[in-house]
């Protein structure tokens, strides 16, 4: 905003709607001289390096950040294979005494049925 209106003043200036304040333009010729040469080959590689720099950490940054992550995935699938694992061998203990506790019904309503069977043999 500040530059729009210093840059409205000097065209009023050039075109002779407004007279020269030397005070003005004094300031603005220290400000000019203040800012760095962009053109020095110092500062231009200062700032290559410094930007380098900094795009190196957040590429490393992300690198280690996918590392992480992938190693939390490969964790989470190894807990969930044992979860899986566990679970199936639940299931397979609980068929197995399923069975075992269907044969010991199977023989116990023989073994009635047997008795049963006797005291009509008797008669």
């Amino acid at each position: 905003e500040r530059l729009g209106e210093i840059g409205g003043y000097l065209k009023q200036v050039i075109e002779g709607k407004l007279p020269i304040n030397h005070q003005i333009m004094y300031m603005l010729q220290d400000v000019f001289n203040l800012l760095p040469n962009a053109a020095v080959e110092e500062l231009v590689k200062a700032m290559s390096v410094k930007t380098n720099d900094m795009s190196l950490a957040i590429y490393l940054a992300s690198i280690i950040r996918s590392v992480v992550a992938l190693h939390n995935l490969i964790d989470n699938k190894l807990v969930n294979k044992e979860r899986e694992r566990s679970d199936e061998k639940k299931d397979k203990d609980k068929e197995a005494k399923d069975k075992v506790a269907d044969k010991a019904k199977l023989a116990k309503e023989a073994g009635l049925a047997k008795d049963a069977a006797k005291p009509n043999a008797d008669k």
